[in-house]
């Protein structure tokens, strides 16, 4: 009978040097999808003796992590979070603009511990709703082939220790808060949401090179923009203040402080954008509503005060 491969372990860590690192791996709180490697066929077309095509060649190699799903852990979810940001500080994770960071990568199934090199994170998704946890998933392009290894070669990681809970953005000390962008966010902007979805996409790819089939460290394509969008659900149509803001393209702010407790939190912050609100048809009337996010000034010249940093979203973390 064959051998069904299980997914059972994922643990990743910033990486310092150029090869893999496996000291002091944090172990993911998994869900989802895996990183894959293959390599592309070049097929080999021509017409010799009896008309038969020749095997392909082989091609370039593809590695790459597709949709590597993960709960929001305080404990655990550094290492995503500073490699998709490129920015990390005391906790403190904004969004940089160069894809300088890279991590070391080792999962384990029932076969073996497969590690991976200098991984680097494409995009993120931050994502909650009523009734779940918070998730995170990244998307990932690999420079560096993949290494299989005995099972027991799986690095001795840190535990993940509390995911964060959707309700805990609306709890003592949770909140959400949206408003005009010309005053500071205070309780009075608390608002009811029953969703929200924050895409960070870092826009590059595998890129190759003709000395050989391995591949190029990836760089920032098409200018180099990162696009961040997002978009949450507003609980209940109880007013037309998001079509008035809509009709005034009023630049918006927005906060969501996830609060478990004093040692286990994030928040999230954006800046500026601006709202596409759409009204549904369920029978208590809700708003969907599409932000459309942009970057809050250049250096340090900041185009809403209230919110001191240029990037399009931050993340802090507190994990104590």
């Amino acid at each position: 009978m064959s051998t069904v491969k299980v997914l059972q372990k994922i643990a990743a860590q910033v990486q310092a040097g150029e090869s893999y690192e496996s000291g002091s791996m944090q172990l993911l709180p998994y869900t989802g999808g895996r990183i894959t490697q293959m390599y592309n066929p070049i097929q080999d077309e021509s017409i010799a003796g009896n008309a038969f095509r020749d095997i392909p060649q082989q091609g370039t190699r593809k590695v790459e992590g597709s949709g590597v799903a993960m709960q929001l852990d305080p404990t655990s979810i550094g290492p995503i979070l500073e490699a998709g940001f490129g920015n990390a500080v005391g906790g403190v994770y904004t969004l940089n603009g160069e894809n300088t960071k890279k991590l070391s990568v080792a999962t384990l199934d029932s076969v073996n511990c497969v590690r991976y090199s200098n991984v680097y994170v494409k995009t993120i998704a931050i994502e909650g709703s009523i009734d779940n946890l918070i998730t995170c998933t990244a998307g990932m392009v690999v420079k560096d082939a993949q290494d299989r290894a005995a099972k027991t070669n799986f690095p001795s990681v840190s535990e993940f220790n509390d995911s964060l809970n959707f309700q805990e953005a609306g709890g003592v000390n949770g909140y959400v808060r949206i408003g005009d962008a010309n005053a500071p966010l205070s309780s009075s902007d608390d608002v009811d949401i029953d969703s929200f979805s924050f895409n960070i996409d870092n826009k590059f790819d595998h890129q190759y090179s003709n000395t050989s089939r391995g591949i190029l460290t990836p760089v920032a394509a098409q200018g180099g923009f990162i696009d961040v969008s997002g978009s949450f659900t507003i609980a209940r149509h109880n007013t037309d203040q998001y079509q008035d803001w809509a009709d005034a393209h009023t630049p918006l702010q927005m906060s969501i402080m996830i609060y478990k407790s004093a040692t286990s939190q994030a928040l999230i912050e954006i800046p500026r954008f601006v709202v596409s609100p759409e009204i549904t048809e369920d029978d208590i009337a809700k708003i969907n509503v599409d932000m459309t996010i942009g970057r809050n000034g250049v250096g340090s010249s900041y185009k809403n005060a209230n919110m001191a940093f240029v990037s399009p979203i931050r993340v802090t973390i507190v994990n104590s």
